[in-house]
C-alpha cells in the first residue's frame, strides 16, 4: 500500500539524504517542502516517488538553494503586491486633451 503525502512526511533525495518534510500537500500538482533550515520550496508531484517505504525525489532533481528560495519568495511577494494595485496602475481609457475635437 502506498503512503499518502501528508504534512510532516519526510522527503529524501536519491542518495538517501533527507531533504525536508512535506509542509503543504493540498495542491493537486505540487507539494510544498520545508527544510531543516526553514527554507520552503515546491516540487511537482510527478518528481516524487514512493520507494523503499519512503518518499523520494526522482534522481537528478536539483535541490533549490536557500538563496534561490529567498529570491523566489521575494518575487512571489512582488507579484502579489503588483496584483493588489490593479487596476489603479492602469492608465485611464480616455484623455483630457483636445485630440479629436473639430476646429
Amino acid at each position: 500500500m502506498m503512503q499518502d503525502l501528508i504534512t510532516g512526511t519526510a522527503i529524501f533525495d536519491d542518495a538517501g539524504k533527507q531533504v525536508g518534510k512535506v509542509a503543504d500537500a493540498s495542491d493537486a500538482e505540487k507539494v510544498g517542502i520545508i527544510t531543516e533550515t526553514g527554507s520552503r520550496f515546491w516540487v511537482p508531484k510527478q518528481l516524487l516517488a514512493y520507494r523503499d517505504q519512503r518518499w523520494m525525489l526522482e534522481p537528478g532533481y536539483t535541490e533549490i538553494t536557500p538563496s534561490e528560495a529567498g529570491a523566489q519568495q521575494e518575487e512571489r511577494e512582488l507579484d502579489e503586491t503588483n496584483a493588489d494595485t490593479f487596476p489603479a496602475s492602469d492608465p485611464p481609457s480616455f484623455t483630457m486633451g483636445d485630440e479629436g475635437k473639430g476646429s
